[in-house]
């Protein structure tokens, strides 16, 4: 296969793998967000059910804002689980960016090399071509020098 099709072929590889490195990377800031405004959450429910001892509020004040709080570390655990998922592929994605970057420059280097010896293959042509020239102008004659 030629090497320029192979190049535009690890091109696009390397392009897609960027994207989804993009998207991977989106939904893990998603999910960062969304745990800190559950953190923010269950920051507001702690002080609601401080506010509520304080007063000394009735049993019933006191454990709606602690089940609120268990619901809320119950889900946080479930989301951090989901966010190590998350990291985990994001960290394949990235290893895929940068393997698909490795193979655009292998095959980016071999492409010149390809071309540095096409162009002093045709230099050498070239330079025969005009030794042609230059001997069939002037020829050596018997009894010249050489």
């Amino acid at each position: 296969m030629n090497l320029t099709v192979l190049r535009a072929h690890a091109l696009q590889r390397e392009d897609a793998t960027r994207m989804e490195l993009a998207e991977a990377a989106r939904e893990l800031q998603e999910w960062n967000d969304r745990i800190a405004r559950l953190e923010a959450r269950a920051g507001c429910d702690a002080d609601t059910y401080l506010e509520q001892a304080r007063r000394g509020g009735t049993a019933e004040e006191l454990f709606a804002p602690l089940d609120a709080m268990n619901q809320a570390l119950e889900t946080r655990k479930r989301m951090e689980e989901r966010q190590t998922s998350l990291q985990s592929q994001w960290a394949t994605k990235r290893d895929a960016v940068l393997e698909a970057m490795r193979d655009r420059k292998k095959l980016d280097l071999l492409v010149s090399r390809a071309q540095q010896e096409q162009r002093r293959r045709q230099e050498r042509q070239d330079q025969a071509l005009l030794d042609e020239r230059a001997w069939r102008r002037n020829p050596l004659r018997p009894g010249e020098r050489e």
